[in-house]
């Protein structure tokens, strides 16, 4: 079995799920790996873990490798044997998460963007397309309000 690296997003006191970890340690089970039901869950990309947690600066996220058999479905990874390796800090994660210069939340693309899922530079709120727009869902350029 070749090690897979990924990402985790834990609790503020380093539980995930009721289980609790710590950073250096590993973690087995006998049990084979199936994604949203046993083994230890994880994501490839830091951006896909959001898909399933809440973007909070209250969580830890770590860096970690499966070490053991892999399940993977869509953008979720479960595995029987997981190390977590290292936390990533809130500065780094942004970085993980976003391509460009100077944006908040997660998966923006472009410059300046604050709020998620953004192309372009410049846009406030959520899911725009195109400069400098504010409100959600907007397509162009200099859109204020949702859906423009």
């Amino acid at each position: 079995m070749s090690e897979v690296k990924g990402f985790k997003v834990f609790n503020p006191d380093w539980t995930c799920r009721g289980f609790q970890y710590e950073v250096g340690r590993t973690y087995e089970q006998e049990q084979s790996p199936s994604v949203c039901d046993t083994g230890f869950h994880f994501c490839k990309e830091a951006k896909d873990c959001f898909n399933y947690y809440s973007f909070d600066p209250n969580n830890k996220v770590a860096e970690v490798i499966a070490l053991g058999a892999v399940a993977e479905e869509g953008d979720k990874c479960s595995t029987n044997k997981l190390q977590i390796v290292r936390e990533i800090s809130w500065e780094e994660l942004l970085t993980l998460v976003n391509i460009g210069k100077g944006n908040s939340g997660h998966s923006n693309s472009g410059n300046w963007n604050s709020g998620n899922w953004n192309s372009g530079n410049r846009n406030s709120g959520n899911r725009n397309s195109g400069d400098s727009n504010s409100g959600n869902r907007n397509s162009g350029n200099r859109n204020s309000g949702n859906w423009n």
